[in-house]
């Protein structure tokens, strides 16, 4: 092996999180691919470490992030998208996302504050801030998330020779920013709803928790929790370290391999009282206009229309996706 001993290849798992070495991952030792796609497969979240020029780059974008989350309301509100011209989601966007309880009913999410733009970024659509440089650290951090979630995607054979799938070159960046629950917590014990990403695949960062402006650790009963194919409860992924890149996968990515791989099911616990809390996603998806002939059991949703072995495409998929979960 062309490691220092294989013994530098046991995964590290907290709470079943998984992490890969970062120079074992790009020389695609065996033993590391095999870990990666046990963890992905298995319990739906993996982790690598050590990319280089990632801490650097989180610590920028964390700056602007909050610097753009405290602006004004009536001003970052000038970045909202116009759904009445037809703009879906890129730029700000908050509590606009629903999801349904076990119970059968839906809660908001209303403390989960976003910045939707395309990565590589997109002049005609993407929509940046005048006040504050968030496009830059957006782009740069973004961009290093975007190659390594396609080369994690290629290691699984998600995509690449002989898959038939094809990236989209637009991906689509997320500032996510969740506001302080002040008790709401009570009421609603969850920043993010239990969901999983309906793309193909996700590239995710640890998050960084603040209050009163000061840095704090994630305190135990905030953070993401995930729910394994099969398991009944959710349990928390331990990511403190900054050096990670997270991922998992989206309901596409089971489609396109017949189950062969599941999506990750996911909610973000909050944290009590002032505490605040950022991060960022990345989420991929094929070529618009690809055609799949699934048998998945996820053909069984009514957002893939025609059932099991019926041709849809991922446009039909992702647009009847953001109908279910867009707050209108």
């Amino acid at each position: 092996m062309n490691w220092k001993t294989a013994a530098a290849l046991v995964p590290a798992v907290v709470n079943a999180l998984t992490t890969i070495p970062y120079e074992a991952f790009v020389r695609r030792e065996p033993a590391a691919i095999e870990m990666l796609k046990t963890a992905l497969f298995e319990q739906g979240i993996v982790g690598i470490k050590g990319v280089p020029g990632l801490a650097c780059h989180v610590e920028q974008y964390i700056e602007s992030a909050r610097a753009f989350s405290a602006l004004p309301e009536e001003v970052k509100n000038q970045y909202a998208p116009n759904r009445e011209r037809g703009d879906l989601f890129l730029g700000y966007e908050e509590g606009k996302e629903r999801f349904q309880r076990p119970d059968g009913t839906w809660a908001i999410d209303d403390l989960k504050v976003s910045y939707y733009a395309f990565l590589p970024d997109s002049p005609c659509c993407n929509r940046w801030p005048e006040e504050v440089d968030l496009k830059t650290p957006f782009l740069e951090l973004g961009s290093l998330m975007m190659e390594m979630g396609k080369e994690v995607m290629e290691a699984i054979d998600l995509i690449g020779s002989g898959t038939g799938i094809e990236l989209s070159e637009s991906k689509v960046g997320r500032l996510l920013y969740y506001r302080k629950s002040e008790g709401s917590e009570e009421k609603n014990p969850y920043w993010c709803g239990a969901h999983f990403d309906h793309g193909l695949f996700t590239t995710l960062l640890p998050a960084h928790y603040f209050l009163d402006g000061r840095e704090v650790p994630e305190p135990e009963e905030a953070g993401l929790f995930v729910r394994q194919a099969g398991a009944k409860e959710f349990h928390k992924i331990e990511a403190s370290d900054f050096d990670l890149m997270l991922f998992q996968v989206g309901e596409f990515g089971q489609l396109v391999s017949n189950d062969g791989i599941k999506a990750t099911e996911h909610r973000v616990h909050k944290a009590k009282g002032e505490i605040e809390r950022y991060t960022m996603a990345l989420f991929y998806g094929p070529v618009p206009d690809t055609v799949i002939r699934s048998t998945s059991i996820l053909t069984n949703d009514a957002r893939y229309e025609g059932g099991m072995g019926a041709a849809c495409t991922y446009q039909t998929w992702h647009v009847n996706s953001f109908n279910r979960y867009l707050v209108k």
